[in-house]
């Protein structure tokens, strides 16, 4: 069975709780900004900056979190329950699917393909797939579901600033 465990203290300390289901809105659950170390066991979970599932991201793949950083400004967390199999994403270089455009199927930094700081919008054709605004996964996260098609990184924030891509794998 997947969940995560929050803890509002770093270490695995202070309050806590377990989640096997989909949170839009940790307040109402007394966790709102108030999480500071956790733990997945299972399916890799998203937790985002607003409730409903909205705003900034970041995904927390099964393991051990001691300490979040700056990352405890959670609102919502949302469990992945999309196949992970046959990843596939297509990039464009202009918004709504126009220009220049790759597909890829396992992880790229997009620097060794000349795609880096081009990406204006994409489309999920299989997996579920996390966009970062560095190199080798560093800087802000954009997480990306199967169907969830993206046809304008400008209102997002996200235009022309992803470096790197990988897809979530399975777990063997």
């Amino acid at each position: 069975m997947s969940k995560i465990i929050v803890f509002t203290n770093e270490g695995f300390t202070g309050r806590t709780a377990e989640f096997k289901n989909h949170v839009h809105d940790l307040e109402e659950r007394g966790f709102n900004n108030a999480i500071s170390s956790l733990k997945v066991i299972g399916a890799p979970w998203v937790a985002y900056y607003e409730k409903n599932f909205v705003g900034k991201q970041w995904v927390f793949e099964e393991g051990e979190y001691p300490i979040l950083d700056d990352k405890e400004s959670f609102s919502s967390l949302r469990m992945i329950t999309d196949e992970l199999d046959n990843p596939e994403i297509q990039l464009f270089e202009h918004i709504n699917y126009k220009g220049r455009e790759v597909i890829l199927r396992e992880e790229t930094n997009l620097q060794e393909i000349a795609f880096s700081d081009t990406a204006s919008s994409h489309k999920v054709k299989g997996g579920v797939w996390v966009l970062y605004k560095g190199v080798n996964r560093q800087g802000s996260q954009l997480v990306s579901f199967p169907g969830e098609n993206v046809p304008n990184y400008v209102q997002i924030g996200f235009n022309d600033l992803a470096r790197h891509v990988r897809p979530l794998l399975p777990k063997k």
